[in-house]
């Protein structure tokens, strides 16, 4: 989900029609809530017609993240979600400008996308730099929430990561705050972490952030039997 006025400052047309067929989907919130029976399944056989690992970007903006690692995951499938679109136009071009065969993007709110992810589909997940939504009548539409340890906990494969940045102390806190309700979900710790979002791969804001100084909050979730 992209963060103050970033995503409304592109400047980007929507995808031709071959572009979009390879690499982006649209799914209405009307629609998925009315009849999520006519959507395909969120996982690599429904959306990529393989039997591939799948991870999951959740708010994915831009898709830096999530086409690097397309990128140096060739057999590995990553599905970027967004709910504006603007910023997957982007993504669709820079997947596009790399020869990705591995991705696709989806515009969709996340709490309905969650329940077309299948049991066990996701090798990991990614929340990184969520909107903070801090007025009191925006906590509903907060990412960081009990339904979304509750899904991970059901849609990721025993042994599967949900990793989770943010610049935000409050939530960091909340998370934690959360987590004794999401036994099957448990915190690794930094020695352990992934290399992948340490070093190797990150997003604009991840490089934004860091750029201006702000502390990063880090946590890396396992999925335990």
């Amino acid at each position: 989900m992209g963060r103050g006025r970033y995503p409304a400052r592109l400047k980007v047309a929507p995808p031709p029609p071959e572009l979009a067929g390879r690499y982006f989907l649209s799914w209405t919130a009307r629609d998925l809530y009315a009849a999520p029976e006519q959507f395909p399944p969120a996982s690599s056989p429904g959306l990529f017609g393989n039997d591939w690992p799948l991870e999951l970007d959740i708010g994915c903006a831009t898709g830096e993240l999530a086409c690097a690692i397309a990128a140096l995951r060739p057999t590995t499938n990553v599905l970027g979600l967004d709910i504006v679109a603007k910023p997957l136009w982007r993504a669709v071009e820079t997947a596009a400008a790399r020869g990705l065969t591995n991705i696709k993007f989806l515009q969709a709110d996340a709490r309905l996308v969650y329940r077309k992810v299948p049991d066990g589909a996701l090798q990991a997940a990614y929340l990184h730099f969520p909107a903070p939504l801090l007025r009191n009548r925006q906590r509903k539409q907060l990412l960081i929430s009990p339904e979304l340890l509750a899904q991970m906990e059901r849609c990721l494969a025993p042994g599967g990561i949900l990793s989770v940045l943010t610049d935000q102390e409050a939530l960091y806190a909340e998370l934690h705050a959360l987590l004794p309700a999401a036994p099957r979900l448990r915190l690794t710790p930094p020695d352990e972490w992934s290399a992948t979002t340490t070093e190797l791969v990150k997003s604009h804001y991840h490089r934004r952030w860091e750029a201006r100084g702000r502390q990063i909050w880090r946590a890396e979730l396992r999925r335990v039997v």
